[in-house]
């Protein structure tokens, strides 16, 4: 093999693998660092928990990874409650389908809410962006 196909094979190897680690919520680690959403299984951000340091295009792939009630539960349609863990100019949003879709609920960063009661284990996807801290309708 020349070296020119050698390099084509290696790059497309790693960019496979960026893409992969970066689609899924792979980079959780349990803790709920800043620039993250964090969602629980529990109301209050109580239970088990995810933290997400990206858009998630469905969280029906994705699992509670630490202790407590709802570990190793699919985080899609279980998420009870979440920690906006943006500063205070960001929006998380939270959406009822996957791929970013149907009704969806907006929570300014830096707070810990209870999901409202139609979204409440029927989650299915979530992104944040900078807002200005605007947190109603039409941010």
């Amino acid at each position: 093999m020349n070296r020119w196909a050698t390099f084509v094979t290696a790059g497309a190897a790693a960019l496979t693998s960026v893409l992969a680690y970066s689609s899924t919520a792979e980079a959780a680690n349990g803790v709920c660092t800043a620039q993250e959403s964090c969602y629980y299984f529990n109301s209050n951000t109580s239970g088990s928990m995810i933290d997400y340091e990206g858009d998630q295009y469905t969280h029906h792939d994705d699992y509670f990874i630490t202790g407590g009630s709802g570990q190793n539960q699919v985080v899609g349609n279980n998420a009870a409650s979440l920690y906006c863990n943006m500063g205070p100019l960001f929006t998380c949003q939270t959406y009822y389908n996957s791929g970013w879709s149907g009704d969806s609920f907006k929570t300014l960063g830096g707070k810990r809410v209870n999901l409202p009661t139609w979204l409440k284990n029927n989650n299915a996807s979530s992104k944040f962006y900078y807002s200005g801290g605007c947190s109603g309708p039409g941010c």
